[in-house]
């Protein structure tokens, strides 16, 4: 009868405790994916999860080959490449988070915006992104330079089957956001391209991520 009491003792405190935070943690922020409002920086850092996780694949299959034949300058030429690449990689991945950071940290905005679920860290290669549910996608939202901004949805055949409209503000928030001009009418997989200015290379880039529609 002791140790029940002082299990409940300790559920109550830590009840107490968890409410009584105020920094905004139990704010809960809706999912991208049921919403259909995605930040356009979760879907940047998203796209470049995948790639940290598929050049750090590479960076151990070279590293590999180099133990077998240490003196080989091709393969430790490639493996300076990957890792000056993956170096960059994390840089634009921090930059990223950096702008996420801003939005988030933003009370009033916060459960505002839709986000996509956690993702690992770099240099935490997952091999287990599976394909972004694009079934409710309707609008995609961005957060600073808007040169170049824009949306496309194509077909595995590269037919465009959604293209996105003009950007206006978002609800008062410092966000801008760009919807989808019709409806989707499609079924299967996707992939969404993203154009935009993107500063850390200080130029335009695109972008694809792979998703699916399920109506």
């Amino acid at each position: 009868m002791k140790t029940i009491k002082v299990l409940a003792l300790i559920c109550s405190f830590l009840v107490i405790w968890s409410c009584g935070d105020d920094d905004g943690d139990d704010i809960i922020i809706p999912d991208a994916e049921e919403t259909g409002t995605f930040l356009e920086q979760d879907l940047h850092l998203l796209f470049l999860s995948r790639q940290d996780d598929l050049i750090a694949e590479e960076i151990a299959s070279v590293e590999e080959d180099l133990a077998n034949d240490p003196d080989n300058q091709d393969l430790q030429m490639q493996l300076e490449e990957l890792e000056s690449t993956r170096e960059t990689n994390t840089e634009q991945i921090n930059f990223l988070n950096g702008q996420i950071g801003d939005i988030v940290s933003d009370l009033e905005v916060r459960p505002r915006v839709p986000r996509l679920g956690p993702l690992p860290p770099p240099p935490s290669p997952c091999s287990c992104f599976s394909p972004l549910d694009l079934t409710r996608l309707q609008e995609v939202l961005l957060a600073g330079n808007t040169e170049g901004f824009s949306v496309t949805v194509f077909s595995e055949n590269q037919e465009v089957i959604a293209e996105f409209g003009n950007l206006s503000d978002f609800e008062n928030t410092g966000l801008q956001v760009i919807s989808i001009n019709d409806a989707i009418d499609f079924q299967g997989n996707v992939t969404l391209q993203i154009t935009k200015f993107f500063n850390p290379v200080g130029d335009i880039i695109s972008y694809s991520i792979e998703g699916n529609i399920n109506l």
